[in-house]
């Protein structure tokens, strides 16, 4: 039986990237449970100013709030953008963890977001503890990012997603610009050879809550029980949406010609989250269901 930390709840959270979609979402779902401090390159807002890549400010910062618990969301996660642009997206997807480990207390724990990316997809869907191999440069950056973590002498939980969604017209995730694409009638190419397990970020703070009260460590994958294509989860929101699926047209992802390579099959399996910790997914179909679509 795993051991319970009930104390945990109404300590101090931090979390850097609070301005992205993830961060943004988890801020606002785990204030119920913690002491949050949101914090972001920006400062906008109710948000603590932290760029994680000023090693002073990072020092300032976490000197002043000295968190229990830090939840690292901030990330460069445009694939592309990353390949092309390799120094900005590795100083701040996997250099900058060195920072937050550096200043931090040596009692906080540290838990860090990562992703499917850090597999090829050439033998999806994956355990945690199969081979990483990532095919861009991306995917190799938060490779690094979980290896620093590891390497470190911490306590840290790493928790690999993927294809993360909620419906906010604010953030452009993948359902938000079918969403939009549909509502201009636009035809939209949609890959039916990229298959993952999507995580519906409405879900994920109560998860995340309860692996801190486990006192959850190592890698941890999480997201829907079953593995669908992007192409079949486009479908499936247009039909819960009511537009016309003839808008939607499948292509190969070879065929979109894009500058990072992708890996195909980065399913996650999540029989250690359910079976060890006990916790519950869903399929993709009753997360669909719950959007809060106005």
């Amino acid at each position: 039986m795993r051991d319970v930390n009930y104390n945990i709840l109404k300590r101090t959270l931090l979390i850097t990237g609070s301005d992205g979609q993830l961060g943004s979402l988890l801020s606002i779902h785990l204030s119920d449970a913690f002491n949050v401090i949101p914090t972001s390159k920006r400062g906008i807002l109710d948000r603590v100013k932290l760029n994680i890549v000023d090693k002073k400010n990072v020092k300032d910062v976490l000197e002043k709030y000295n968190p229990d618990i830090i939840i690292n969301c901030a990330a460069i996660t445009n694939v592309d953008f990353c390949e092309t642009n390799r120094s900005i997206c590795r100083s701040v997807n996997s250099e900058a963890v060195n920072n937050i480990i550096k200043y931090s207390n040596k009692n906080t724990k540290i838990i860090q977001i990562s992703t499917d990316y850090v597999y090829d997809g050439n033998n999806g869907p994956y355990t945690e503890t199969d081979s990483t191999h990532p095919l861009n440069f991306y995917g190799q950056t938060k490779l690094e990012a979980e290896n620093i973590l590891i390497g470190s002498n911490r306590k840290y939980l790493i928790l690999r997603l993927n294809g993360l969604y909620t419906f906010d017209l604010e953030f452009n995730n993948f359902i938000v610009w079918i969403y939009k694409e549909l509502k201009q009638k636009n035809q939209l190419k949609i890959v039916n050879d990229q298959i993952s397990n999507p995580t519906y970020i409405e879900l994920l703070g109560n998860i995340l809550i309860k692996l801190m009260i486990m006192n959850a460590e190592g890698i941890i994958n999480y997201g829907s029980n079953n593995y669908i294509s992007r192409y079949d989860f486009a479908l499936e929101f247009c039909d819960i949406l009511g537009f016309s699926s003839k808008l939607i047209k499948p292509v190969t992802t070879d065929s979109l010609s894009q500058i990072a390579k992708r890996p195909l099959h980065t399913g996650l399996k999540t029989n250690k989250i359910e079976q060890q910790l006990g916790l519950t997914t869903f399929n993709t179909s009753y997360c669909l269901n719950r959007l809060k679509i106005n």
